[in-house]
């Protein structure tokens, strides 16, 4: 059965390895919130809450791909959103992902209207190629 809960400290090395698995580089802070996925004690999904000055940044949602399209991230996608109240949160998803995000409120915004370390992000994502775009949920209630 599928559990997604609130990643404790100890839990750490083993979604740095998970992570590793999906060949995502990003680093997890202190600071961080992160849901797991679990089959089975098994992390088959992750996702960082990344606190900011007044907003959040979502970041590292990753499921193995094995446990693809089966419903494990709109899971994710809504603990997060039971996280989020009263918070503005950003996200830069791959382009193609826009209406994953849109079914928990996530709307597509301009670069020049985003905090300017996303924009710095956002710009460096697409110098590299990426295919990416900017998305924000605003305070819903």
């Amino acid at each position: 059965m599928l559990t997604i809960s609130q990643a404790k400290p100890h839990n750490t090395e083993a979604i740095q390895f998970f992570y590793h698995q999906c060949k995502y580089s990003g680093v997890i802070s202190k600071e961080d919130t992160i849901l797991i996925a679990q089959l089975e004690e098994k992390i088959v999904g992750a996702v960082r809450l990344c606190p900011n000055n007044g907003f959040v940044v979502l970041r590292g949602m990753q499921v193995l791909a094995p446990f693809q399209r089966q419903g494990i991230g709109t899971q994710m996608l809504q603990a997060c959103v039971q996280q989020l109240v009263d918070q503005v949160c950003y996200c830069i998803p791959w382009q193609h992902l826009s209406s994953f995000y849109q079914q928990v409120d996530f709307q597509e915004v301009s670069p020049v209207s985003v905090p300017v370390l996303l924009q710095e992000r956002f710009n460096d994502y697409i110098s590299k190629g990426m295919k990416v775009i900017l998305m924000c949920r605003f305070n819903v209630k």
